[in-house]
């Protein structure tokens, strides 16, 4: 009887093999949790702005909201940029929008502020805040 006693290269192919595959899962897992801290990072952000720019509404009289935070305009009016309010927009394509509803008319008014902007990746999100002001 010969007794060998040793690795074949059939074994060292199969663990160098399944070590490849628990590796690859191992970093395919970490990049998921990079991106997902990012996305996180810029809901916080986005949370952030939005109630600054609700506290900025909060302030301004009920006469003066509408035209301060026109309906429906992109990050504000030409001479009171939203960017300004809220300290810059530090999100990758961040827009500010302040909708009202039903309409701007209505007491109480219903005041709708979103916020969009693009991860890393180019997918869009949207995070909004409302509140109610009256006369």
């Amino acid at each position: 009887m010969n007794d060998v006693k040793g690795t074949t290269l059939f074994e060292i192919l199969l663990a160098t093999f399944v070590f490849v595959l628990v590796m690859g899962a191992l970093l395919s897992s970490i990049a998921a949790v990079l991106y997902l801290i990012d996305v996180s990072k810029d809901q916080t952000i986005a949370v952030a702005d939005l109630r600054n720019i609700m506290e900025k509404i909060r302030v301004v009289s009920f006469a003066d909201v509408i035209t301060v935070f026109p309906n429906g305009v992109q990050d504000g009016p030409g001479g009171n940029s939203y960017q300004n309010m809220v300290g810059g927009y530090s999100l990758a394509e961040g827009h500010i929008t302040i909708t009202y509803f039903p309409d701007i008319n209505s007491d109480p008014l219903q005041i709708k502020a979103e916020v969009t902007w693009q991860d890393k990746r180019g997918r869009a999100y949207s995070a909004f805040m409302s509140t109610f002001k009256t006369r």
